[in-house]
């Protein structure tokens, strides 16, 4: 049966991810790099970019929930993975049984692991999460002693990294270096109840990679939007090579007269009789509604504006009186083809949204094909 691919999809260029992860291991040396896949690999497909990543020989993975880590093991992927997530305690045995590192929180959560790890007779692999400022799951910093020792003491537990979590390492180096502060302070505190040397010590993530603060790497990086592609850091995003081209096609033309109305609530009259043409795509497939009568996209080599509000499926194009484009003609929304490019930053602008919220905002109905 021949596979019917939907006009609206994303490139993923995989020769690009290589790249960036090059980039990454040029940077921090010798320490290991842990590849963030979490939101189905930031909307770019979890499996196929962990796969690509094994290839590449990556140190470690990390996801948000188990259902991730347990898709991955189903997929065959046998590189360690991280769920950087809350712990629910009822799944600690999905934990155990595919071999997946859990992030210790609390004491009350190691207590939980210890016990179910030694009902099953198993060892159970955890990376203890320190908050050091972002107020989210981890012992606090200033409270950690009880809990690290506890740690140390339970059985059927394997300590093996320990981590936290830069809160704005892209844009706020003085409070960047306060958590270092912070957390190196957790370390000699751990060095009181185990030889350091044999734990994973994480804490940089994208941004301190991006801003080099080599102080902050110890054994292990996580990288997540930078191996994608992108960094707000402006010196960084030049050596790096976005993996995402987002496209669609020419799906309907028609002619308009002055004055007519295009979308929803009549926000876009024509000026004069012009040329619109229709896009098979819209919101839920993640082309933001917020870019309704602001988002540009290349026809034929042409820029164009989206008129009237972008539909939860379809979005209309002005290509003026004189424009020129036919049924099945390619649309490039954001990314590179042969000849064109839209920089996703000037987009996220435009349609004033986070590159996290557009890039994880991509739906699942729209196809990945992989290709590099």
């Amino acid at each position: 049966m021949t596979n019917i691919l939907r006009p609206t999809h994303v490139e993923v260029n995989l020769k690009n991810l290589s790249h960036n992860l090059s980039v990454i291991r040029e940077r921090v040396g010798k320490r290991k790099v842990m590849g963030i896949v979490k939101a189905n690999a930031y909307g770019h497909g979890l499996v196929e970019i962990s796969k690509h990543l094994e290839k590449e020989n990556i140190d470690y993975l990390g996801v948000a929930f188990i259902e991730e880590a347990i898709a991955l093991r189903k997929s065959d992927i046998k590189t360690p993975i991280l769920v950087l997530g809350g712990l629910d305690n009822n799944q600690i045995e999905m934990f155990l049984e595919n071999d997946i590192t859990i992030t210790g929180s609390s004491i009350e959560k190691l207590e939980a692991i210890s016990t179910k790890a030694h009902e099953l007779n198993k060892i159970a692999k955890v990376h203890l999460k320190i908050d050091t400022g972002m107020g989210r799951i981890g012992v606090q910093w200033n409270r950690a002693e009880p809990f690290i020792k506890k740690a140390f003491d339970l059985p059927n537990i394997e300590i093996e990294g320990i981590f936290s979590h830069f809160i704005s390492s892209s844009l706020d180096l003085d409070l960047t270096k306060k958590q270092l502060e912070r957390f190196n302070s957790v370390l000699t505190i751990v060095d009181k109840y185990t030889d350091r040397e044999k734990l994973i010590v994480h804490l940089s993530n994208s941004g301190a990679i991006a801003n080099n603060l080599e102080d902050a790497f110890f054994d292990m990086v996580r990288s997540g939007l930078s191996l994608y592609g992108y960094s707000p850091i402006e010196d960084f995003q030049k050596k790096l090579k976005p993996i995402n081209t987002f496209k669609t096609k020419v799906s309907y033309f028609k002619v308009l007269e002055k004055g007519s109305t295009v979308g929803y609530d009549a926000t876009y009259k024509t000026k004069e009789r012009t040329r619109i043409v229709t896009l098979p795509l819209g919101y839920a497939d993640g082309y933001a509604r917020s870019l309704s009568n602001k988002g540009k996209v290349i026809i034929r080599d042409r820029e164009y504006p989206i008129v009237g509000r972008v539909c939860m499926d379809q979005c209309m194009v002005d290509i003026g009186p004189d424009g020129e484009a036919y049924n099945g003609d390619d649309v490039l929304l954001w990314g590179n083809d042969d000849k064109n490019n839209i920089d996703l930053w000037e987009v996220n602008k435009t349609a004033n949204r986070s590159i996290y919220d557009m890039l994880c905002g991509i739906s699942q109905r729209v196809p990945r094909v992989y290709i590099g």
